[in-house]
């Protein structure tokens, strides 16, 4: 990926492969990252008529275009109908967090060297496009005035 964040792109690699995208592979982590998501009594609620399988591959999209946005430093039209698609149901911010936080103890069992220095690594990584996604259907950042 080449970014300023060596500790990310390190574990991301131990977990997924070299480069940005995943393959079939990533399927376990994801399993594992839903499993723990959902142990969340108010977020189990929010997915109780949820195909899982499906789920499960929208996972991988999702962060995928989370670490596109890292990478890439602007939405797409992908993120931006995730963000789009989370505000219509109603997710609460607080969701965004709970989110974060599973998929960082499901980091943490997959990377054999995960420590603190990796936990902020992912968290700066992916806290940029999460940020996005829940201000997003609020905000016309385009519009924005800029401080000058």
């Amino acid at each position: 990926m080449g970014l300023a964040n060596p500790h990310f792109e390190e574990s991301y690699a131990r977990i997924f492969g070299d480069g940005i995208g995943m393959d079939e592979s990533a399927d376990d982590f994801f399993r594992a990252f839903y499993q723990r998501f959902l142990s969340q009594p108010t977020i189990a609620d929010l997915f109780e008529h949820t195909d899982h399988d499906r789920q499960v591959r929208m996972l991988k999209k999702s962060v995928y275009q989370l670490v596109t946005y890292y990478v890439a430093r602007e939405s797409n039209a992908e993120l931006d109908r995730l963000a789009a698609a989370h505000h219509s149901m109603g997710i609460a911010a607080n969701a965004f967090d709970i989110w974060l936080e599973a998929l960082l103890a499901t980091v943490e069992e997959f990377d054999p060297q995960w420590d603190q220095t990796t936990r902020l690594a992912w968290c700066w990584a992916l806290s940029p496009g999460m940020t996005y996604m829940s201000l997003k259907p609020s905000i016309d950042f385009e519009q924005s005035p800029t401080v000058e």
